[in-house]
């Protein structure tokens, strides 16, 4: 089957799909004949990855301006997809960052940051696992980050974040596998990405591009059923203060 085709007639969801990583892996995914409903907050920014996924060549490109903050509208959203017939592949990539640690920041974002980066992924799979289950095939990538594999001493709310995404995604990973779905953990050093722009002590010109998350994670879809990449993480080739 040629390149176009590999992932025709599935359907995905992938959410923080207006811009950066999540763009680029759904616009990887539409380049691969998928269907893709794309998930954010900014209405323009999604309504510009949706024309790019259709250019791709996904068939069908949906968007849906949703606050991943909010667990009553992730429900509402899983819910919907599930009445229209569920999907095939989830990407979990949207995420806050934060700087708090031990000595500083401010609990309430930190609230908010575990609701998006950790609670939302949660709300989702338990949604839409059931249907891949079903269907013994699946696919869902979490997008996580250096953070959850060693410490940090500035974000520690982050790594908090993302250390509680990998225990997740490695427990569903076990949990699923027996029925054909695979999980995949993705824990990208700092990506050049809009989130990144503003943090402070971070050379922007020695990042990872976000075409090389993508091609992590869609190792996944392009491995054969009996083989899941379980957890990959990405570094730099070179010192970044180099």
């Amino acid at each position: 089957m040629d390149a176009q085709g590999i992932l025709a007639g599935q359907r995905a969801l992938v959410t923080g799909a207006g811009r950066g990583i999540g763009r680029a892996i759904a616009v990887a995914l539409a380049g691969h004949g998928c269907a893709v409903a794309l998930v954010a907050r900014t209405a323009a920014e999604l309504d510009d990855a949706a024309a790019a996924c259709r250019a791709a060549g996904a068939p069908v490109a949906t968007t849906h301006v949703v606050d991943l903050a909010d667990g009553g509208a992730v429900d509402a959203l899983a819910a919907q997809l599930v009445e229209g017939g569920g999907v095939d592949v989830l990407i979990n990539n949207a995420g806050a960052y934060s700087l708090g640690n031990a000595l500083d920041g401010d609990p309430d974002e930190w609230t908010a940051l575990m609701a998006v980066d950790v609670l939302a992924p949660m709300r989702l799979t338990r949604r839409l696992a059931p249907g891949m289950v079903a269907r013994e095939r699946g696919t869902i990538v979490n997008i996580g980050s250096v953070a959850a594999v060693e410490p940090m001493k500035g974000p520690g709310a982050y790594a908090a974040a993302k250390h509680a995404l990998r225990g997740w995604s490695l427990s569903c990973y076990e949990r699923l596998r027996e029925h054909g779905v695979k999980v995949v953990l993705v824990n990208p050093a700092y990506v050049a990405t809009p989130m990144t722009a503003g943090v402070p002590g971070i050379r922007h010109d020695r990042l990872l591009g976000v075409d090389d998350v993508t091609a992590a994670a869609m190792l996944a879809l392009t491995t054969s059923a009996a083989c899941c990449p379980q957890e990959i993480t990405l570094r730099l080739t070179r010192r970044a203060d180099a």
